[in-house]
């Protein structure tokens, strides 16, 4: 049975019972992979608290849900035969709608086979004619994908890596050339822009130990979307610890934390926009002054560097301002 847990909510948030305050504005979902479950996954060994605990700590906006469901690699568990990638995400809908995702805006984080269910999640959202379902897909904002295997991976990677027999269907999800997840790679590719969902993707770098074998599970070609404006950030970590960062000074939850925060700026504040601050008197002379051609080309070689994910947000506005100040002598 899928279960989504909201233990991670901050304190002080209206969501969580008996604590007054602002709601979230954005719901951040995380989405295990095949073996993984909602708390190792994200949790390094040993240790007391995972990343999740950290972005409501660091960004007190949002709400951190972390989603659980049967994932097994082989039917020799108590889990079975597992489930078709179409059914597990029909089957995931119902339970996110339930908790109240898509009532507010929503961001996916995603590991490995999470990030195919994910765009399963979409697809029968915008598909399936039910209008509770679309709000799934309006209200998504983006998609991060950790190490997810766009294009399958090699079924013999997976056994040799586990040393299984009889795979569940959760598995055979996974095989590469694949057509089905083909034609859901085409179709996440076509609608992400049209649906307005900003994606970011993750590769892993090193290989997974098994004795004194090593392998590579998802390449970094399988790990790439294909989406227009994404560009596959490779990670110095494998397939299993990539969604395990053991700091804030990881990259992945540097990145992470900053797509984050990118999606908030997409998301108006509840009590609407805030109120315009007076602007102080301008000679009307000055007014009519053209901004120097230099000071328009530094502005857009900044936003260009912005552009190309080279800096973040922050700052990429820092640097604008610095060359504002520059010209017009701020403070001086």
């Amino acid at each position: 049975m899928p279960v989504i847990r909201h233990r991670y909510v901050a304190s002080g948030l209206g969501s969580t019972p008996g604590h007054a305050g602002p709601p979230p504005l954005v719901d951040v979902v995380f989405v295990h992979g095949l073996g993984g479950d909602d708390t190792s996954t994200w949790t390094p060994d040993g240790a007391s608290e995972s990343w999740l605990d950290w972005l409501v700590q660091d960004i007190p906006a949002i709400a951190v849900w972390s989603l659980r469901y049967p994932a097994g690699w082989t039917k020799w568990t108590a889990e079975g035969e597992g489930m078709a990638l179409p059914d597990r995400a029909a089957n995931l809908i119902p339970t996110m709608l339930y908790h109240g995702i898509g009532s507010r805006n929503t961001v996916f984080v995603c590991h490995s086979l999470g990030g195919l269910i994910v765009k399963q999640i979409l697809r029968h959202s915008c598909e399936m004619a039910i209008p509770e379902w679309q709000e799934i897909a309006d209200s998504t904002l983006g998609v991060a994908f950790l190490a997810t295997p766009h294009a399958g991976s090699s079924l013999a990677t997976f056994a040799k890596v586990v040393e299984l027999s009889r795979p569940t269907r959760t598995l055979l999800a996974r095989t590469a050339n694949c057509p089905h997840l083909k034609e859901l790679a085409d179709w996440y590719r076509q609608n992400a822009m049209r649906l307005d969902i900003e994606t970011a993707a993750y590769a892993e770098s090193r290989k997974v130990r098994r004795g004194i074998r090593l392998f590579m599970v998802v390449t970094a070609t399988s790990a790439n979307p294909g989406t227009a404006g994404c560009i596959v950030i490779s990670i110095d970590a494998d397939h299993i610890d990539i969604c395990k960062p053991v700091s804030r000074e990881t990259d992945i939850y540097r990145g992470i934390e900053t797509f984050i925060r990118r999606q908030l700026t997409r998301t108006p504040s509840p009590n609407g926009p805030a109120p315009a601050t007076p602007a102080s008197p301008v000679p009307a002379e000055a007014a009519a002054i053209t901004p120097p051609p230099e000071l328009i080309r530094e502005i857009l070689e900044v936003q260009a560097i912005g552009d190309m994910k080279l800096l973040d947000p922050f700052e990429v506005k820092k640097l604008k301002m610095d060359i504002l100040n520059r010209h017009y002598k701020v403070g001086d």
